[in-house]
């Protein structure tokens, strides 16, 4: 055990900063009934991270670090992909089109997995991080990557906290926001901000795939379980946790890559929550 914590323990505290941080942003897209963002934005964020590794050739002390340490680093990544992120939420935003929302995101969803591919393929780096960028990174954390992920995820969790009110009144009754003079149009102009830096850490260090998992599925679950909008954060932020850390033993046990082994459990605990559902309505 204690080697593993030597191996894992800053990959495992990574993952346990993030995830409740992403699963309350899911959480927050779930009241405002604009959950498919979760599948839409991620996306986006690693056609970001795509980009970037198009484009690390261009900056020679990077692609100079890049080749002494193995990987890119993650400052460097992060702007891209949380800046994606966050481009993808200001479109959703302004949206002009008839065409229904949901058909535009899936819409976006195709065209950023296009660009991903795309940008892959032509950046000098892109075959040994195709796999490494669509399963997430978190193993290959280091300090200073570290550093950033919790300032990211603690200014995130802030800003969900100093607004909380604002935000939940404003998912659930916009015209009662505007009526109790909150600052709903403000906090509205910087919410893609910070679910793009949340939302494009956590595809840098947890990957898309796990990315998804969160957003969607612990406050599907929580909704299930309970009544009240306290509990129901409380919940999804506690299956979040209960997630990223039962996911690295069993995925050191099976032999199998974290990411995909953690969503798995996350869809178990939301099948779990909607058998206990069903047998309380019977």
């Amino acid at each position: 055990m204690r080697d593993y914590l030597e191996l894992f323990g800053l990959s495992l505290l990574a993952s346990v900063i993030a995830a409740p941080v992403l699963a309350l942003c899911g959480a927050l897209l779930h009241l405002r009934r604009e959950a498919f963002l979760g599948v839409a934005v991620p996306q986006f964020a690693t056609a970001g991270v795509a980009a970037a590794l198009w484009l690390l050739p261009s900056f020679p002390a990077l692609h100079r670090s890049y080749l002494e340490h193995g990987h890119p680093p993650m400052l460097y990544l992060l702007p891209f992909a949380a800046g994606a992120a966050c481009l993808a939420l200001l479109a959703y935003g302004m949206r002009a089109s008839r065409a229904p929302a949901a058909s535009q995101l899936a819409g976006g969803f195709a065209l950023a997995g296009a660009l991903a591919y795309v940008f892959l393929a032509r950046a000098p780096s892109g075959a040994n991080f195709a796999e490494t960028v669509l399963r997430g990174e978190v193993l290959l954390l280091d300090l200073h990557d570290f550093q950033a992920l919790a300032a990211v995820s603690a200014a995130g969790l802030a800003f969900l906290g100093a607004f909380r009110r604002t935000l939940l009144v404003g998912a659930l009754d916009p015209e009662q926001a505007y009526a109790l003079r909150m600052p709903l149009r403000a906090v509205n102009r910087s919410l893609p901000m910070v679910l793009g830096a949340v939302i494009g850490c956590g595809v840098m260090t947890l990957g898309p795939i796990l990315v998804f998992a969160l957003l969607f599925l612990p406050p599907i679950g929580a909704a299930l379980l309970t009544r009240g909008l306290r509990v129901f954060l409380f919940v999804t932020a506690l299956l979040a946790l209960l997630v990223v850390i039962l996911a690295w033993p069993a995925a050191i046990l099976a032999d199998l890559p974290y990411g995909p082994t953690a969503g798995l459990l996350a869809g178990s605990f939301w099948l779990l929550a909607a058998v206990v559902h069903r047998i309380r309505r019977s």
